[in-house]
């Protein structure tokens, strides 16, 4: 990777931290962290509609929550809202459960644990921890690839998932080379073991942002990834619309049935034609940060990062089977404004949900709510945005009326990376601040 590219990447990282930068903006995932654990009150919630935040408005590490749930204004007209007078729901509050530094991805093991499974926790730096079903004993490292992966920039440690038995952790990474890596550790009891991996997929960036980094299980039983564009900006790299490439895609595989290359392609993948890689079942995606299939419905929710103006949302149904080789759209477009171009493909999926850079500037893409727990966010669609710290519900109705309604709930702001689902479908929200949070209702 040159320098100048890893240079271009680190100063859209500071740019994000400052404020979102206009035209030639790129965003970021990285950040310090903090290992203190955050405070459950006290943090003023940024008024709907606010500018994106600068760096000397980040506030002190904590959460809020409001008394009622209720809808926020709208000032992008991306969506119609519920009316002001709905019936008043529990209030949710933000309940911190541990302290690590810079948690980024939370996973619950197949077959273990109580309700809630056994938790693990993926940490940037390298790190894998169990937090165990209980809660009760402190988190213990079950996995440490510290020496194979780095901070800089947007890389690290990015994401985990575990096989639909159990019997095996997979986790994606960047390597000292900034290269995203897909690998396989057989489980010996609750620990990962490391020195046993097995490489599964590797795919090259040529800077060091836009890594993508999720990694799921989906219903079918294959691996689902997401990739970034390869970083820099406006999709220097000619990525997007590049059939020829994995980055700026999600990838479907079958590491399980392994080939020479670690994986296997499932036959009814949109590409086994050999019209495109094999592996894409779809493109044209910017920086997907977090995908999620909904436990119920098995739809496919996809967040992905916007650059000047619009963050976005696609969902793919299953009823449809998730929509082969969809066409997400960038560069072409950016939420639903052209960004690059003239084409409008056939086979162009439009967004479900975008916002606008005037509510925040950074999505982070989280789960449909199928717990039990809170009633009032069944069927909902709970994400965030990295920048703003805010978390919002999000439905979509028959018609595909899209509601966006604010929860009333923020953490630091430049600090909301990541949601995380236990075994029972209760919810997780993952802080920069070095903070894992559950969603609960207040008592």
């Amino acid at each position: 990777m040159s320098p100048r590219l890893r240079l271009l990447a680190g100063f859209a990282l500071v740019c994000l931290l400052a404020s979102a930068c206009g035209d030639n903006d790129d965003d970021g995932r990285s950040g310090t962290g903090s290992q203190s654990t955050a405070q459950a009150a006290g943090t003023a919630t940024p008024a709907a509609g606010a500018a994106v935040p600068t760096a000397d408005s980040i506030p002190e590490p904590g959460v809020t929550s409001s008394p009622t749930v209720n809808p926020e204004p709208e000032p992008d007209g991306g969506s119609q809202l519920a009316p002001n007078d709905q019936p008043q729901e529990p209030s949710l509050v933000l309940i911190p459960v541990v302290s690590l530094p810079d948690p980024i991805a939370l996973v619950a093991r197949p077959g273990t644990g109580r309700g809630t499974g056994d938790l693990y926790v993926a940490t940037r730096d390298g790190r894998v921890w169990l937090l165990g079903a209980d809660g009760d004993e402190p988190p213990e490292v079950v996995l440490d690839i510290g020496d194979l992966t780095t901070t800089d920039c947007e890389e690290g440690l990015l994401g985990i998932a575990f096989a639909p038995d159990g019997s095996s952790l997979y986790a994606h990474y960047t390597d000292l080379r900034g290269n995203n890596q897909i690998v396989e550790y057989p489980m010996s009891g609750h620990q990962a073991q490391g020195d046993k991996g097995r490489a599964v997929l590797s795919v090259d960036e040529p800077a060091c942002n836009h890594n993508g980094g999720h990694i799921a299980f989906g219903p079918d039983g294959y691996l689902w990834l997401g990739f970034g564009d390869g970083g820099g900006a406006n999709d220097m790299f000619n990525h997007g619309q590049n059939l020829d490439s994995l980055l700026a895609t999600m990838v479907r595989i079958d590491p399980e049935a392994a080939d020479e290359s670690g994986y296997a392609i499932p036959s009814d993948n949109p590409f086994v034609n050999g019209s495109a890689r094999p592996e894409i079942w779809a493109y044209g995606a910017r920086n997907p940060w977090r995908f999620s299939f909904d436990r119920a419905t098995g739809d496919l929710w996809i967040a992905d990062v916007g650059q000047n103006d619009w963050e976005e949302i696609h969902v793919l149904r299953a009823v449809d089977g998730w929509a082969p080789g969809a066409n997400l759209g960038w560069p072409l477009f950016e939420g639903n404004d052209r960004f690059a171009g003239t084409a409008t493909p056939d086979d162009l999926d439009f967004p479900v949900h975008v916002y606008s850079h005037d509510v925040g500037c950074s999505i982070t893409g989280g789960h449909v709510y199928r717990g039990s727990a809170i009633p009032h966010l069944e069927g909902a669609y709970v994400f965030g945005d990295y920048c703003a710290g805010r978390l919002w519900a999000l439905t979509i109705d028959d018609e595909g009326v899209d509601t966006r309604v604010e929860l009333e709930l923020s953490v630091p702001q430049v600090t909301l990376v990541s949601f995380g689902e236990d075994a029972s479908g209760e919810l997780y929200v993952l802080s920069f601040n070095g903070t894992v949070y559950r969603l609960e209702t207040a008592q």
